[in-house]
Parts: C-alpha cells; structure tokens; sequence
C-alpha cells in the first residue's frame, strides 16, 4: 500500500483581497509554511513519499533543502482560481501510483505529526475511506441568516453552552483518502469520515496578515518549541 503526501502549490497565485499576497513565502520560525509542511510530513514513517505539485520548481527555492521532497510539475491552467482542489486531485493521481493520498495545503503551521498519522492510520487500516482534521466550538452558531443549533421559537430558553451540539468546521489542512474513493466518487471526503479534532492552537491556520502576526507571536512565546522537525 502506497501512501504519498501531495502538497499543492499555486504559483503566482493571486489571493482574494483579505488574503496575504505572499502567503508561501512567509517564514515562521525560520521555515516557509511548505517547508514546515514538507518536514512534517517526511517524519511520518507510514509516508512512501512526499510531493510538491506545482506549475513551477521555483517552488524548490522556498525550501531549505530542495532534495527534501519530490517535486512533480502540473499544467499551469491549475494555478487559475477557476481550478478545483478535484481538478488538482484527478490529474495528480492519474500521474501518480498512490493508494491511499494525503492531501496537505501548507497553512497549519503548528500540526503535528501525530495528528496526521493517525488519520492516516484509520484510513490504512480500512476504518474508513476518508479522513480529515478540524475543530470542534461549542458555540450559539448561524448558518444563512438562521441558528443552526439552536432554536428562536417562542418559549424555548436559549440553552446552556455546555448542551448544545458542537459545530465542526475543516481545518482544509489535511484530507486523507483512497484512490478508490476519489475515482468512484470525485470527493476527498467520504459519507462517515473519520475527523481528527484538534487544539485551536494545532489548528491555527494562516491566512491574513492578522493571522501571520498572531503565529509570529505563537512562535515568540515559546509554544513552539515541540515541534517535530525543530
């Protein structure tokens, strides 16, 4: 059973207005978020490989070592942002011999190896066809201008947090899933998916230059320090 890690790459790329323009290139504790990616993912023992698809190698150059992964080029019309994550899957795979795929975008700079593992470990063991991380909140949610796990109707208390269903929301940091399933079905996710719940501090995701400022300050405070590639 052969499982690779693809790491997406959109070269040249340009991010939505409240996004950071620069995003991959951006260093955290020293380490360009791929970076941090690639060397996360090369210490998971169960990996066969680890791969960068992009349009360009210039990618490599955001690496402090280039020969850490194996790069594999892409079509260029899959950096538009007309061009799905399962656009990017399908053609990965018809170039690729995995059996079982582990879909990173490198955001999470704080995910462990730990958590991706044993995603890896539910889908390898055939648990379930599909797995991914998120968060779990615990929280008065609305979806569409309407609660979504609680009720407005007249007489009903608004409840305690501690009894409502939590809301889980996907991390988009790491999917993993079969061959098998993504060709039958077109999806990284199937319909009873294991979800690896994470810390709010492991989940943390960069996006924004808010974002970039509060890992800034995450890797400052020495929180940083377990990491396994450091």
């Amino acid at each position: 059973m052969k499982i690779i890690v693809m790491i997406p790459y959109w070269h040249e790329y340009e991010f939505p207005e409240e996004g950071l323009a620069n995003r991959n290139d951006l260093k955290v504790a020293g380490y360009t978020l791929i970076d941090r990616a690639i060397r996360v993912a090369q210490s998971i023992k169960s990996v066969s490989d680890v791969v960068v698809y992009a349009s360009s190698d210039k990618v490599l150059n955001l690496l402090k070592d280039p020969t850490s992964c194996t790069f594999m080029k892409r079509d260029s019309s899959l950096d538009s942002q007309e061009a799905s994550i399962e656009d990017i899957v399908e053609r990965f795979l018809q170039n690729s011999d995995a059996d079982i795929m582990v879909l990173m975008h490198p955001r999470c700079p704080f995910i462990k190896q730990k958590t991706i593992s044993e995603c890896i470990d539910k889908v390898a063991n055939k648990t379930v066809e599909s797995a991914f991380v998120g968060s779990s909140h615990r929280k008065l949610t609305w979806f569409k201008n309407k609660p979504l796990n609680y009720s407005l109707e007249s007489g009903k208390n608004t409840p305690n947090l501690s009894s409502i269903e939590p809301v889980i929301i996907e991390s988009s940091a790491v999917y993993v899933f079969t061959r098998k399933l993504f060709e039958k079905t077109r999806r990284r996710v199937c319909d009873n998916p294991f979800i690896q719940i994470t810390s709010p501090f492991e989940g943390f995701e960069v996006n924004t230059v808010a974002d970039y400022e509060i890992a800034e300050l995450i890797v400052n405070a020495g929180l940083d320090a377990g990491n396994t590639f450091s």
